[in-house]
């Protein structure tokens, strides 16, 4: 189970915003719309595939220091995520307009606080719980439901996978599975912050690949790690492998929930490696554009020529000269123009290509592999 509230919106109990767009207007409503109920979905399953115990006894509480989220007792976990649940609810239903009230939280509520509790009984509340959130939530506005249920799954990609089987990886990153979020990150792209969707669409197809042939980068290679295979019968190859997809979804979450805006995580060198691909893009459509009208480009430059060289070599009488000049400034302008028009197309073209460059840097910059584990005496 991730840590409740280390990253996302719940935790910092503040209005899930775009990453740097100001509030109001039907946009900024139906993007705050979406990354609610995402968060939404996030946390009510990870409230499903919390792990309690069956009676309330609790952990005894350290003398030494305060305690962390993280070092909470399972059932204070469990409790801070449906406070979470709760208010990313109140927050979702601003924008359901169908009149129907909210879906009552007490049965879970009722669970958490009970001194003894069946195996499952909690699970099958939550999974109550579940399926009037999707309805309803689907049923206000498709994008709702869509962005809940997108929570929900990306939640369990890193809550399923068990390193004990390793089979649980590949099941998580099947290509069945993986079509279904790829395609519901594209539908809601425009709703979430800028780069979020495509940066967790990349993110998600590394480790697609990465479940093909799970490897480990090794430590002490940080320039040109060299990676070996994953040894699932050693205790440090799975804790590492848990920790860092852990960690990658408490990331995935950051950026789509707005928390963390995905060009932050860019370095110098990230902007200058956009900029050197943006270039050989722009380069290769305007060499693309002059093959097209290659025949125009060719005839201009002969007319052309051979204007100068009239003017230049050839002993001729001052209405031909005049008529020479007269062509030549003629084509000139038409060359000027056309190559106005091309500028124009390249200035068309720049944005949305930079914007792409951009795409693919804050996935590469978000994503992150298990990595070997040193040992303490290792230097």
């Amino acid at each position: 189970m991730t840590v409740p509230g280390s990253s996302g919106v719940g935790a910092a109990g503040a209005t899930p915003t775009a990453a740097g767009s100001p509030v109001g207007g039907r946009a900024d409503a139906a993007r705050e719309g979406v990354i609610s109920a995402f968060v939404l979905g996030w946390h009510v399953a990870e409230l499903f595939h919390a792990n309690l115990p069956r009676s309330a006894r609790r952990r005894p509480a350290s003398s030494d220091k305060l305690a962390g989220i993280g070092e909470l007792d399972p059932l204070s976990q469990a409790r801070l995520l449906l406070a979470q649940v709760q208010a990313d609810l109140e927050r979702a239903w601003r924008f359901n307009d169908t009149g129907r009230p909210p879906p009552d939280l007490d049965p879970v509520r009722s669970l958490l606080e009970a001194e003894v509790r069946q195996p499952g009984e909690l699970q099958g509340a939550v999974a109550e719980l579940h399926h009037q959130l999707l309805v309803t939530l689907t049923a206000a506005d498709f994008r709702l439901g869509k962005a809940y249920g997108l929570g929900r799954a990306l939640a369990e990609t890193i809550l399923l996978p068990d390193a004990r089987d390793p089979h649980t990886f590949e099941q998580a990153f099947a290509r069945h599975r993986l079509a279904n979020l790829l395609g519901w990150l594209a539908d809601l792209k425009s709703a979430f912050p800028p780069h979020a969707a495509e940066a967790v669409r990349g993110s998600l197809q590394a480790w697609a690949a990465w479940s093909e042939a799970p490897t480990l980068l090794l430590a002490g290679h940080p320039r040109t790690p060299q990676p070996r295979p994953v040894d699932w019968g050693a205790a440090a190859d799975r804790e590492s492998v848990t920790r860092t997809l852990h960690r990658q979804g408490q990331l995935w979450r950051a950026i789509l929930s707005g928390e963390k805006d995905g060009v932050d995580l860019l370095s110098t060198d990230d902007y200058l490696l956009a900029a050197d691909q943006l270039l050989g893009h722009l380069r290769r459509l305007a060499f693309g554009l002059l093959r097209r009208f290659w025949i125009a480009t060719v005839v201009v430059a002969a007319i052309l020529a051979a204007a100068l060289v009239t003017m230049f070599t050839v002993r001729a009488t001052s209405p031909v000269l005049a008529a020479a000049l007269t062509a030549a400034g003629a084509i000139g302008l038409s060359w000027k123009g056309a190559a106005s028009g091309m500028t124009r197309v390249l200035a068309q073209a720049q944005r949305p290509l930079w914007e792409s460059e951009l795409d693919v840097s804050v996935a590469n910059a978000v994503t992150t592999m298990p990595w070997e584990r040193r040992a303490a005496k290792d230097p």
